[in-house]
């Protein structure tokens, strides 16, 4: 199955060969009306257009094709074979034009000067942003061109000259400058190959990176995501750092008997809603999700960058939760449905920040003690019959104008289960 990566790269590819399949109609348009005003007989004009029609024709269906996503290698390599068809019969068109082998020497072919065309061409099919087109196509005008050169020469009547000036206005032709000629066009397509995957590379690249970018708003707050798209790709490797950082837990109350009573669907539901304006909340605060355990999440503040604000910040959070839970209990009752209860417990001390497990399966997270004394205060809400509860560390590094218009409740120093330490608990009272 294609990456997300390769799956976006395949649509540049498409728009790619889209752009030259228009081209290419264009380019056949325009040879089509300029035959009207150049062509020497009736044959002439008859045939170029309706080989372009044709074409026009072919080219459609084709871009109806790429519209749907089918078949996008074989119309990319069946418009190289049109283009070199095309290339390859022109001369002899224009050649029996005016005449063809009974009147004029074969030398004519040589003189009809269609590398304008072949260059042009060779460029459209550079913008598919797939080297081997360009390629594919600088190797078989090179090998036609040869195919001609060889065909005219086996005419007694072919002249030859070292004389551009001959070249040009009088009946031979210049070998040496035609095979040069057809020499730049393959070092052109080859350089236009090498060049196209470079660019194939780069979107490569810039589109892995977007995608990355793209999965990290899933867990970032914007302003987080737009520091660690700046970040080196150290940063993405295995292994942590200490810091001091608000760890918050936050967990449905009576989750099961909840998801019970509504049955898979509507639990999933119930979660997908509630996750998605609670992480609103989390990330309008600058908080981190780290991950979503069951109906409950596990928040930091402080990672991958720690600021003065993120313990004042977790508190916010916390506050705004239950705010928007109440909004939304108003919204479910209005609609016949139960209200729910939420519990969030938040503590602040030193963690080990990074990725853990192996490389190929890299998971960013916080562990520690600090981690531990969160996940049981959250827990111990149900004991306390509190909603709200924070330690007295994270108390300590809130901000002084925030702390004083904040409503709590000191509610003793406990033993956290688990912990040998004690810690001094307060409940923060929020108005809904």
């Amino acid at each position: 199955m294609a990456t997300k990566s390769e799956q976006i790269l395949r649509e540049k590819e498409i728009q790619g060969i889209k752009f030259s399949l228009y081209g290419k109609m264009i380019i056949f348009s325009l040879l089509t009306i300029g035959t009207f005003f150049v062509a020497q007989t009736l044959f002439e004009l008859f045939t170029i257009t309706a080989i372009s029609l044709a074409l026009n024709l072919v080219l459609y269906i084709l871009s109806k094709f790429l519209k749907k996503g089918k078949y996008v290698s074989f119309v990319g390599l069946f418009c190289v074979l049109i283009d070199l068809v095309i290339i390859t019969i022109l001369p002899f068109i224009w050649y029996n034009a005016v005449g063809g082998e009974s009147q004029v020497p074969r030398t004519y072919l040589i003189k009809t000067y269609v590398h304008f065309i072949i260059a042009g061409t060779l460029v459209i099919n550079a913008f598919s942003i797939q080297p081997i087109y360009p390629m594919l196509y600088a190797l078989g005008v090179v090998i036609s061109q040869a195919g001609i050169l060889v065909y005219a020469q086996q005419d007694p009547r072919f002249i030859s000259t070292e004389n551009f000036k001959e070249a040009f206005l009088g009946p031979a032709a210049h070998v040496n400058n035609y095979i040069m000629s057809m020499g730049i066009i393959g070092v052109l397509g080859f350089f236009l190959a090498y060049l196209t995957y470079r660019v194939r590379r780069t979107v490569l690249s810039a589109v892995t990176n977007e995608v990355k970018m793209t999965q990290l708003t899933r867990y970032f707050s914007p302003n987080v995501v737009e520091e660690l798209d700046q970040a080196g790709e150290d940063f993405f490797k295995p292994g942590g750092k200490e810091s001091t950082v608000a760890v918050l837990f936050c967990d449905i109350a009576n989750f099961t008997q909840i998801s019970e009573s509504l049955g898979p669907e509507k639990t999933m539901s119930l979660l997908s809603e509630y996750h998605s304006f609670m992480l609103d909340i989390v990330f309008q605060n600058h908080g981190t999700l780290d991950k979503f355990i069951g109906d409950g999440m596990m928040v930091t503040f402080g990672t991958p960058t720690i600021s003065q604000e993120d313990a004042t910040n977790s508190v916010k959070a916390g506050i705004a939760m239950l705010q928007a839970l109440a909004l939304w209990n108003k919204k479910r009752e209005s609609n016949g449905e139960k209200p729910i209860s939420i519990r969030i417990g938040i503590h602040y001390g030193p963690v080990i920040v990074g990725n853990v497990g192996v490389e190929k399966r890299l998971e960013y997270t916080v562990i520690g003690d600090t981690v531990n004394a969160a996940s049981r205060l959250e827990a111990l809400g149900k004991e306390l019959k509190r909603n709200f509860l924070i330690s007295r560390e994270l108390f300590d590094h809130i901000r002084l104008e925030f702390k004083q218009n904040l409503k709590f409740k000191t509610l003793g120093t406990l033993s956290l289960r688990g912990k040998t330490k004690t810690t001094e608990i307060l409940g923060i009272e929020v108005t809904t």
